[in-house]
């Protein structure tokens, strides 16, 4: 601090100094300047009156080199005297300012080693403090001290150079005397110039050409008059025209170049509309004048006006109309048009003529004098023009283009609103379908289809008596009047069909959907006996995997019964192969259940019985499915696939269903068998469904969501790249305005205006639907919110996860306004940009339509990459960055606290700008541990319900975040009063648990991405990573293909290949180490299946030994050996096809799976650039494998992802409250067993 001082005050005299240096050389040099411009003049005026010639001039010229090297001389003799050190410049500033009292003077005399002090006996604290007390002087006299040196004099000198050479100049430039003698003073060695030698020259003969000369051209048409002289550069010259035999007009021709002897002058005539005669004429040595030229005019057959009635199509429901002095036309297909084509004049023939022969062809006109017409249907786009022939045989030139935009009859478009999917239903519930259906013109059929399976179909019609073009409609559907029972289940569709009279109506049908019956909340049965009451169980729950197979077998087969007749015929049949694999594979399911479960189980009831048989007759029904699907039969097949999914649900609703005992004597443990068995079997059917994948299954919620947002995304890429065009077409006009007559003007005006309103309404479009899919999306959370709420255990659980789906419907549902109003907000601006009134400002407007279509753009982007995983990675980040920022607060405090101990009071602590920089550096820390905990709890509202250990791990980082915001702000309290060494303790606090919260975090991310050294995992990252490669190679070659080369090229896509090449090369090793792994895992799975006699004997030795056992223990053993023959004696369903001894997928798949991946990277190896380019189908028969074989993995991955949290939960650790609630169970229900058994005895 003390060193810092000294520098100070020498860097203060180190100002002073360059200050004065600066103002003594600017004197000094202004007064050599000014010295040398009075010598420079004096000379010159001595030049000027002695004229001594070249000696003399030589002479002065060496006086001035003498002066200037004197000049220069002294400049530099006078700045070598102004150095001085640090004490003669302290003298100089002690003796201008008095107020210093020598303080600076004798600081410096104490700046050597500090020991020089002690040599003169005086101690260092007062040479310290001399040091700060002149510190502290000099800056009160701050003013005075950059004042000390006079400027006042140097600036004077300078001035007065200024005024002298200005005076220099002004002498030089009035007096060519002076300018000259200057002249030759500055450079006496330039050659004496010779004396002109008189040539007389005789003039050239003055010729006159005129342009175009003799003329023939159409009336009113432009013509520009040129001249050229040669052998005279006249100033002016006219043009004399004659257009009535008798007078002459006279007009100024306009100069537009010229040289030495010839000059080109030039004359417009916007509009000739008479004959003229014209000749050029000019004085110059008498009057010059070139011959006479003649312009003939005639009349090309010209369309005046075009006159157009329109005919609309009936079933439009719109008005006729016709439009005077048009030609364009946007009208539905279908309309007639009738043209009336005014002309100049007489014309022999004319005809409608299109651009595009494909859609139009050439119509003739009926001629009569000077109009004709025309008519004909638009039946698509175009663009055509009048050609016409006088009597003269004189055709048209350059007639203007007139468009048709033909607007086609859309299909209508239906909206299921509610339910809008499958559903489970009770069966005497009142199930509402609203349906909304919509067309541009209007609807012919809008129908409810709805059955129950063998029954027949009840149809519901929603039309109105009159047309409309928006209907809505709701039907109840009693389930009670359908005498439906647990197991069955209500299918309904829609048919709709628009009013089209012209090429027939257009017919759409919905997708399928179920109303599945469920029992009344529960369903008892007496069984006999009296009163127990603990073995009841609540049936219910969600389907099985295989009757969402069943049903998306149906829906699959109800897609290609609608796409029959439309689709291709080879992919038909293959379509239909896959459904039939599928019903199959299937079948075999459900056989395998039924077998297995005959081998293992033994029921009291008829529950076992009622569902084998009920799955038998699925079987049944499937087979007879798969019979008329072999046949392509897909209309027949319904009605199979039906009963197979009703008898499915049969044998779930005897599963389902629940006994309760009566027996009136044995307590409550007279149902705990009959329940054990019941559990038994339904765990057991689920899991010998399985969960199944079509191939055909409609993409979910989710993923569905994510294409329909792409193909949003596309349409609206494709919407801002029209609008950039526009906006561009509408500057060319802009600026290309005044280059164009009235009538193209108003021409291109009008094309770009219908341009901009198509794209606005197509944008409005958009935004509709976008509005649409917002309440679908609204309404679907609603339900799922139900749902989820009605499942909950406990009403803690249940607000925890309504909290979290209204805050992902909030943000949802936000993102989806702000986007809409973007787009609406775009709508609205190019619907004014249609109405500009002139280019400029239309363009402007687009503009503006353009930044918004780009901004959501950037939002849509924006919603899509905020993920859970994105999410979490940025936490880790942030919270990481926030560590580093803690530990650099730390360093920075404990420096401050240092300097604190020297001498600082807390009052010049706290007002220090560093203590206030480091609190601002800590409020910085606390807003972005704000950040974090927003994050954490947008992870906690977005996580999925299968992501229990992430939301477990945000939850508890979250929860951890608090008590740290606590600690900083008791931490900034303590600061912003000076105590900071008590901070420096609390901060250490702070980054212990900063420290803590970052374990944490990285716990987090590390739950939520996939295990590296998985080889699923891996797998379908790099058959990802090269499904990516092949489509960026296919992109390229058809870029190079299409002459759009832009960052394509033989070599990136030579690297392109070799990269795709490896990814292949490494998928298939790294499947074919995944299946010998999964084949030696089901080799352990066999020989752990052979030990079960050995298990099962030890079980029943266990069962045995409870029966001489009472009380508590009785029940306990009793408790124990079930449990162990339940695990045991489940132990050998998980051996089952398809499934490892891990729980994994087993080898079936990933057999499937190497097949291809060998066939895809021999297909890979063998090909190369070239081969791509010149047969670019390679490329798209060689991308849907990959494409195939992608999905296929990332489900695997998938499934061992969820697998690996479901047996994450073993490590879990069991909550105190629960282990104490359990406990408490436990004791009561021995204390109730003993104090029975004892009444008994």
């Amino acid at each position: 601090m003390v060193s810092q001082t000294l520098e100070n005050l020498r860097q203060t005299l180190k100002t002073i100094r360059r200050r004065r240096n600066r103002l003594f050389a600017l004197q000094h040099a202004s007064l050599a300047l000014a010295a040398l411009i009075v010598f420079t003049l004096f000379l010159s005026a001595v030049e000027a009156w002695w004229q001594p010639g070249r000696r003399g001039d030589m002479l002065l010229f060496s006086l001035l080199v003498l002066g200037v090297l004197a000049a220069v001389a002294y400049v530099v003799h006078r700045l070598r005297r102004m150095h001085s050190d640090d004490r003669t410049l302290a003298h100089f500033v002690e003796g201008r300012i008095p107020d210093l009292e020598q303080r600076l003077l004798t600081s410096l005399e104490f700046s050597s080693a500090e020991g020089d002090a002690d040599l003169r006996g005086v101690s260092r604290q007062f040479v310290h403090q001399l040091w700060l007390d002149a510190q502290a002087h000099v800056q009160e006299q701050h003013k005075q001290v950059e004042q000390v040196v006079d400027s006042k004099n140097p600036w004077a000198s300078f001035g007065g150079a200024l005024a002298l050479i200005v005076l220099a100049v002004g002498v030089l430039s009035l007096s060519e005397l002076m300018l000259g003698a200057a002249g030759r003073l500055l450079w006496p060695f330039r050659a004496v110039p010779e004396q002109p030698v008189a040539v007389v020259e005789i003039p050239k003969e003055i010729v006159i050409s005129v342009e175009p000369g003799n003329l023939s051209m159409q009336r009113g048409d432009s013509a520009t008059i040129v001249a050229r002289v040669s052998n005279a550069t006249p100033s002016e010259i006219q043009l004399r025209v004659q257009s009535d035999n008798v007078n002459w007009r006279e007009m100024s021709m306009a100069q537009d170049g010229s040289s030495n002897e010839s000059a080109t002058y030039s004359y417009y005539l916007p509009s000739v509309q008479e004959d003229l005669i014209y000749y050029v004429n000019f004085e110059l040595d008498g009057e010059q004048r070139s011959e006479q030229f003649r312009i003939s005019l005639y009349d090309l057959p010209k369309v005046e006006q075009i006159d157009v009635a329109f005919d609309y199509p009936d079933y439009t429901g719109i008005e006729n109309n016709s439009e005077e002095d048009g030609g364009d036309m946007l009208v539905p297909e279908g309309t007639e048009v009738e043209l009336l084509v005014t002309f100049n004049k007489n014309v022999e023939a004319a005809s409608v003529e299109f651009q595009d022969a494909g859609v139009y062809d050439s119509i003739p006109l009926t001629m009569n004098g000077t109009t004709g017409t025309a008519r004909f249907m638009v039946s698509g786009d175009g663009v055509y023009h009048i050609a016409a022939r006088d009597f003269e045989s004189l055709e048209s030139q350059d007639p203007l283009d007139y468009y048709i935009r033909s607007i086609p009859d859309q299909p209508p478009e239906l909206a299921l609103k509610s339910p809008g999917r499958d559903q489970d239903v009770m069966p005497l519930e009142e199930v509402v379908l609203a349906v909304a259906a919509s067309d541009d013109y209007g609807l012919s059929q809008f129908d409810l289809h709805y059955s129950v399976v063998g029954a027949d179909e009840v149809e519901v019609d929603f039309l109105p008596p009159q047309q409309t073009r928006n209907i809505d409609g709701n039907e109840m559907i009693y389930l009670e009047d359908l005498n439906v029972s647990p197991g069955d289940f209500v299918s309904y569709y829609l048919t709709l069909a628009d009013n089209n009279a012209l090429k027939g109506p257009a017919e759409v049908v919905s997708d399928i959907y179920f109303l599945q019956v469920v029992p009344t909340d529960q369903e008892f049965r007496r069984a006999g006996g009296g009163g127990g009451g603990q073995g009841g169980a609540q049936g219910g729950g969600e389907s099985s995997a295989l009757v969402t197979l069943q049903k998306d077998i149906i829906a699959a087969t109800w897609k290609l019964r609608n796409q029959e007749f439309s689709a291709d015929a080879a992919q038909f049949t293959n379509d239909v192969s896959i459904i039939a694999e599928s019903q199959a594979e299937a079948t075999t399911r459900a056989r395998q259940s039924i077998d297995r479960l005959a081998e293992r189980l033994n029921f009291s009831d008829d529950s076992y019985d009622n569902a084998v048989q009920n799955l038998q007759q699925a079987i049944e029904h499937m087979n007879s499915a798969i019979a008329e699907l072999q046949k392509e039969q897909v209309t027949s097949a319904l009605k199979p696939e039906q009963m197979a999914l009703q008898f499915i649900l049969k044998a779930e609703a005897d599963i389902n269903r629940t006994d309760v005992s009566t027996q009136q004597a044995g307590g409550g443990g007279g149902g705990g068998g009959a329940q054990q068995e019941r559990e038994d079997l339904r765990e057991l059917f689920e899991m010998e469904m399985g969960q199944l994948e079509n191939r055909y299954e409609t993409p979910n919620n989710r993923s569905g969501g994510g294409a329909q947002a792409s193909e949003e995304a596309n349409k609206l890429e494709e919407l801002a790249r029209r609008q950039e065009g526009l906006t561009r077409a509408q500057r060319d006009l802009a600026r290309r305005l005044e280059q164009m007559n009235e009538e193209q003007r108003r021409r291109e005006l009008e094309r770009l205006q219908r341009e901009q309103e198509q794209l606005s309404r197509e944008v409005a479009q958009l935004s509709q639907q976008l509005s649409r899919q917002q309440g679908q999306q609204g309404q679907q959370r609603g339900q799922q919110g139900q749902q989820g709420q009605q499942g909950q255990q406990g009403a803690q659980n249940g607000q925890s996860s309504q909290s979290g789906q209204s805050q992902v419907a909030g943000n949802s549902s936000g993102q989806m306004d702000e986007n809409m109003s973007q787009l609406e907000r775009a709508a609205q601006q190019m619907a004014e940009a249609a109405q500009a009134e002139s280019p400029a400002q239309a363009a402007a407007r687009s503009q503006r339509a353009l930044e918004s279509l780009r901004e959501q753009q950037r939002q849509m982007n924006q919603e899509q990459n905020s993920s859970v995983s994105q999410l979490a990675q940025n936490a880790v980040q942030r919270g990481q960055q926030l560590i580093e920022e803690q530990r650099g607060l730390q360093q920075s405090l404990q420096s401050a606290n240092r300097e604190q101990g020297l001498g600082q009071t807390r009052q010049t602590t706290r007002d220090s700008a560093e203590l206030q920089e480091l609190m601002a550096t800590q409020q910085q820390q606390r807003r972005e541990l704000e950040e974090i905990e927003k994050m954490l709890r947008a992870i906690i509202a977005r996580g999925e319900n299968e992501d229990q250990q992430l939301l477990s791990q945000a939850q508890q980082a979250s929860r951890a975040i608090r008590p740290i915001r606590e600690q900083m702000s008791t931490s900034g309290r303590i600061l912003s009063n000076g105590m900071v060494n008590l901070a420096v303790d609390i901060e250490q606090e702070i980054g212990d648990s900063l420290e803590e919260l970052g374990m944490a975090l990285q716990a987090m991310s590390n739950v939520n991405n996939p295990r590296v050294d998985d080889p699923v995992q891996q797998a379908a990252r790099d058959a990802a990573e090269l499904m990516e490669q092949m489509q960026e190679l296919q992109r390229q070659a058809l870029a190079l293909n299409q002459g759009e080369p832009g960052d394509a090229s033989i070599s990136s896509m030579r690297q392109q290949l070799a990269r795709s090449q490896e990814l292949s090369e490494q998928l298939a090793q790294q499947l074919q180490q995944q299946q010998m792994e999964e084949r030696m895992s089901g080799q352990r799975g066999q020989l752990a299946q052979n030990g079960q006699p050995g298990q099962a004997a030890q079980g029943q030795a266990g069962q045995q030994g409870q029966q001489g056992q009472s009380g508590q223990q009785g029940q306990s053993g009793q408790q124990g050996g079930a449990q162990q023959t339940s695990a045991q004696g489940g132990g050998g369903g998980q051996q089952r096809s398809g499934i490892g001894g891990d729980g994994r997928p087993g080898t079936d798949g990933t057999v499937n799976a190497l097949g291809n991946a060998r066939s895809i990277r021999s297909e890979i190896t063998r090909q190369s650039v070239e081969n791509f380019l010149s047969q670019p189908e390679l490329l798209e028969a060689l991308l849907q494998p990959i494409i195939e074989l992608e999905a296929d993995l990332r489900a695997k991955a998938e499934l061992a992802r969820i697998n690996d949290r479901i047996y994450a939960t073993a490590d879990e650790d069991i909550p105190d409250q629960y282990k104490r609630l359990v406990e408490e169970y436990y004791r009561v229900l021995s204390e109730n067993n003993g104090a029975g058994n004892a009444a008994a005895r």
